[in-house]
């Protein structure tokens, strides 16, 4: 089958199906497809990431940047296909064990490079510190009115300085992401709220300071109609599809080749433009 699903679940037996599937063509031996469907070469396995992929309400169906780029993507490399949409930490850990899926979108950093087989960029990618524009911490970070921020060592800094002075100092991170866990290793306390809730709550002053990715924190703030600023970016990584080790490297081949030809002919820059 080809094209986007609506968000499932992937119970014990499908996990099992699609490391069978996964097994066959990491090792080129043909699977029987069922009558009048093509034989499923990957499972792309995503999430609700907006505006990198996430469901559409009305449709049920699977859009956002990278949505709307695999159906052209897959069609350019000759690949049939079946997408799931899970949490991440459950996505990443399945790419991770089972051949034949690939994560779609996720940052290429340097701890993951080796993880996996890419097919990327497709966009750059990060997170980001966002900020209401008249955020009080502006004027005493910088007095030369500069309206960012150096590095992580800053924003703990101001953390620590409103902690001295009993002022409340709170960073706001999308529920479920890995994002909490990357700024409590660095010494920051976190709060963790729903996406949707994230930028009206900072715009409402409920928070120093939002923590997105780069691209999806500036789609969430026009999605609630909210103003604010990135005052620092952190992680800077291009966003690329994640292929498990296993899967059939002519597969991941002919998805690298298809990319290059979709950015070539103007294809992925017209989808990312529909999401800035």
């Amino acid at each position: 089958m080809s094209g986007p699903f609506a968000k499932s679940a992937v119970p014990l037996q499908r996990l099992i199906a699609m490391a069978l599937v996964a097994w066959a063509w990491a090792f080129d031996c043909p699977v029987p497809a069922q009558a009048g469907e093509a034989t499923v070469a990957l499972t792309v396995i995503t999430e609700e990431n907006p505006p990198l992929n996430f469901t559409d309400p009305v449709t049920g169906r699977l859009t956002g940047i990278v949505g709307d780029l695999l159906p052209p993507l897959m069609a350019a490399a000759g690949i049939a296909y079946q997408v799931q949409v899970l949490p991440f930490r459950r996505a990443y850990h399945t790419v991770q064990e089972i051949p034949g899926t690939c994560l779609a979108a996720v940052n290429q950093t340097m701890e993951r490079q080796a993880l996996f087989q890419w097919v990327a960029p497709i966009a750059q990618g990060g997170a980001a510190l966002f900020a209401r524009p008249d955020w009080l911490h502006y004027d005493h970070a910088h007095p030369e009115g500069t309206h960012t921020l150096g590095s992580l060592e800053d924003v703990k800094t101001l953390a620590a300085q409103a902690q001295a002075r009993g002022a409340p100092f709170s960073v706001l991170v999308p529920a479920g992401t890995m994002l909490a866990t990357t700024l409590r290793d660095q010494g920051l306390e976190v709060t963790e709220v729903a996406p949707a809730n994230q930028m009206p709550m900072l715009a409402a002053g409920r928070a120093d300071l939002a923590a997105a990715g780069a691209i999806s924190g500036r789609w969430l703030a026009r999605q609630a109609g909210v103003t604010v600023e990135p005052v620092l970016t952190f992680a800077v990584a291009p966003v690329g599809i994640a292929c498990n080790l296993g899967t059939n490297p002519a597969l991941v081949t002919r998805l690298r080749a298809a990319l290059e030809g979709l950015r070539a002919d103007g294809t992925l820059e017209r989808i990312i433009r529909d999401y800035q």
